[in-house]
C-alpha cells in the first residue's frame, strides 16, 4: 500500500525565509536539501515562485531571488 503526504508551501513566506538566510541564488538541489523534499518537488516550487515573480530562472537548475 502506497502512502502519500501532501503539503502546502506559502511561496511568499519561503521567499522571505530564503532572503533572511542570505540566499540570493538557489539551485533545485539546494532547495530540495533545505526543505527535505525531492528535487522534483523543489523544481515545482521554484517554477511556481517564478510564475509569481519571486524568482527568475538563471540556468537549467538555478534561480535568483528578485529583490523588492
Amino acid at each position: 500500500m502506497r502512502t502519500c503526504i501532501h503539503i502546502s508551501v506559502d511561496m511568499y513566506e519561503l521567499y522571505f525565509k530564503l532572503r533572511e538566510l542570505g540566499l540570493y541564488f538557489i539551485s533545485v538541489d539546494d532547495l530540495a536539501k533545505l526543505l527535505a523534499v525531492s528535487t522534483r518537488s523543489a523544481s515545482r516550487i521554484l517554477s511556481k515562485m517564478c510564475e509569481l515573480g519571486l524568482v527568475v530562472k538563471l540556468g537549467k537548475n538555478t534561480y535568483g531571488l528578485i529583490k523588492f
